[in-house]
């Protein structure tokens, strides 16, 4: 009797005190799984990913199936945090399978964009402060260079842990705040994209390795895979250092999965 009790209330522990970060395709998407919230971010459920109107000048073919088009229902997913309003970030066909009235956190460029196809329910993030998605809670963080105005970062938690999360280049003035927060995960750019040759628009793996070890992080997770896979105008003017190996990373292939 005591055995079964025990077992009993570590089922319960478990059930409260686990997070669970999905990889949800082989680009940049992700879900985060609490005991209240389905969380998804920069969702992308279609079969190609297009600059808006125009996909001869940007346009990335999925090579995975995303998880909530057949391992979770995407009717589940109680929040979206998306990250930019880039077409690689709102991908809108991909928006328009969900609910008009889904929590929605975001940038004023994209709210502007959603508000034109009946999305209502929509915050507008801003640098340094707190929201609730359920259970969780986000800290939004300034970017870095050059997405200050454009994109956000921010820190997710729940009672179990907490991660970060940077879709495109860290701001190094961030990180004695991050220090203190104890972070279980990273989820970080790891393949090195500039425009031009000149404008970083995407951070190197060792960059990314750096960040974590400075930080003392367990784990790290690339986003933004393989930018090499887009096609198009646009593609032409960027220079791509990819990284070799998924030794140093978690998460690194679709649908993978840590718990903290």
């Amino acid at each position: 009797m005591i055995i079964i009790i025990i077992l009993v209330m570590l089922l319960i522990y478990v059930k409260i005190s686990s997070m669970q970060v999905i990889k949800a395709d082989d680009y940049q998407g992700w879900v985060y799984k609490t005991n209240d919230a389905l969380i998804a971010v920069d969702p992308w459920l279609t079969d190609c990913q297009k600059f808006p109107k125009n996909g001869f000048l940007l346009k990335r073919q999925a090579d995975h199936e995303h998880i909530l088009n057949k391992g979770i229902n995407k009717n589940s997913v109680t929040h979206i945090i998306l990250t930019a309003h880039f077409s690689d970030h709102l991908d809108l066909d991909s928006f328009l399978l969900f609910d008009r009235n889904i929590p929605i956190f975001t940038t004023s460029h994209a709210k502007k964009i959603l508000v034109k196809f009946g999305f209502s329910n929509i915050t507008v993030v801003k640098r340094n402060v707190s929201y609730e998605l359920g259970d969780a809670v986000i800290h939004v963080r300034p970017s870095g260079n050059p997405y200050h105005s454009t994109s956000f970062s921010y820190i997710c938690e729940d009672e179990s842990g907490s991660l970060f999360h940077e879709a495109h280049v860290f701001n190094p003035n961030i990180l004695e705040e991050l220090k203190d927060r104890k972070l279980n995960l990273l989820i970080l750019t790891g393949d090195l994209v500039k425009v031009f040759g000149l404008v970083k628009v995407s951070m190197s793996i060792c960059e990314a390795k750096s960040i974590q070890d400075k930080l003392k992080t367990k784990y790290l997770a690339i986003t933004g895979n393989l930018p090499s896979k887009f096609s198009g105008v646009i593609a032409r003017f960027l220079y791509y250092k990819e990284r070799v190996g998924d030794e140093v990373v978690v998460c690194s292939k679709p649908w993978q999965t840590i718990n903290f």
